[in-house]
């Protein structure tokens, strides 16, 4: 009979162990459940914001934008410091693209006589848009931000030898 007890007692031993261990392990499963839900609601939610500006480059209302830098020379000219914002091709991330320098062209200009530097991009609708350089030693610039190369919605005339910048954000299309 004393087997027998004995017996017993370690069986109760052996069934107390196993329910602590069996809790220990639910809760740990519960937890680690709860740290991949958390973990997936975050990736899921970094994946929308960043797919979310993929697709407005993709189908937002997007404007061509002429960005245009005119000396008040006839004759080509050299421009210095050229920066401007905008992408090459529609899906793009607009950027800062710069040029050290950039040639102007007798009559490419809309504005003027003189000679311009023109470049088109594609920006966003209500995203910023900026142009600037610096012209030669005793020359003028103008610059202007055109909307498909017709409807000017900036432009800024600088002084002799400085630089001129326009700078604007786009219109929501009508």
């Amino acid at each position: 009979m004393t087997n027998r007890s004995t017996d017993t007692r370690t069986t109760n031993a052996n069934t107390t162990g196993t329910s602590t261990t069996n809790a220990r392990t639910t809760m740990t499963r519960r937890t680690t459940a709860a740290r991949i839900a958390a973990a997936a609601v975050l990736g899921a939610a970094a994946l929308a914001l960043t797919g979310c500006a993929q697709i407005n480059q993709q189908v937002g209302d997007a404007w061509s934008v002429t960005y245009e830098v005119t000396v008040d020379s006839p004759d080509a000219a050299t421009l210095h410091d050229v920066a401007y914002l905008g992408a090459e091709k529609r899906g793009e991330a607009a950027e800062r693209q710069t040029l050290s320098t950039a040639s102007t062209k007798p009559g490419a200009g809309n504005g003027s006589a003189g000679a311009a530097w023109t470049h088109e991009t594609i920006v966003l609708a209500t995203d910023p848009a900026s142009v600037q350089a610096t012209p030669s030693d005793g020359q003028t610039a103008t610059c202007r931000i055109l909307l498909d190369g017709k409807r000017v919605i900036a432009e800024e005339q600088g002084q002799p030898g400085q630089p001129v910048s326009c700078k604007t954000t786009t219109p929501e299309f009508d």
